[in-house]
């Protein structure tokens, strides 16, 4: 079996077990040597919905301007690319439009053989059940390596 993956990819949202999963992938990118991209989802307006943006780093805010959701991603974007920023890697924010689980699902399929890296928030067993959670759709439908991060 050979391990040649080309990218990691990190959901970021504003949960704890998300704050895991960046310092977990970040670790991981350092150790195996891979890019990052850290990756906001939301459900924008219907009009937005499946929209991608890559932002440059200078413009991150700006780009975001305008778009209560997006703003917000870009506010969490910026913070995880504070803590990302004393790492040896490269790092790029992506900002997903649409469900989040299929937000993720289709970016991750437009990459080349990534690893996604992603938290599992701490709901409870009922709600989990009823609701379903971003990270169990993503490890059920991803054709990638998951990693989830308690």
């Amino acid at each position: 079996m050979s391990f040649k993956h080309t990218s990691l990819l990190i959901a970021f949202d504003d949960s704890e077990s998300a704050g895991r999963a960046l310092d977990f992938g970040l670790d991981l990118a350092e150790t195996l040597r891979l890019p990052v991209r850290i990756i906001f989802a939301t459900r924008p307006h219907a009009r937005r919905s499946g929209e991608v943006r890559t932002i440059n780093l200078e413009k991150l805010q700006e780009a975001a301007a305008g778009v209560p959701e997006y703003e917000l991603g870009a506010e969490l974007l910026d913070r995880a690319l504070e803590r990302a920023g004393k790492r040896q890697v490269s790092v790029e924010p992506v900002l997903l439009g649409g469900d989040p689980a299929e937000a993720l699902l289709r970016y991750a399929a437009e990459c080349d053989r990534p690893i996604l890296v992603i938290g599992r928030r701490g709901r409870g067993r009922l709600q989990g059940l009823l609701m379903g959670s971003v990270s169990d759709k993503t490890v059920r439908l991803a054709k990638c390596p998951v990693i989830v991060i308690n």
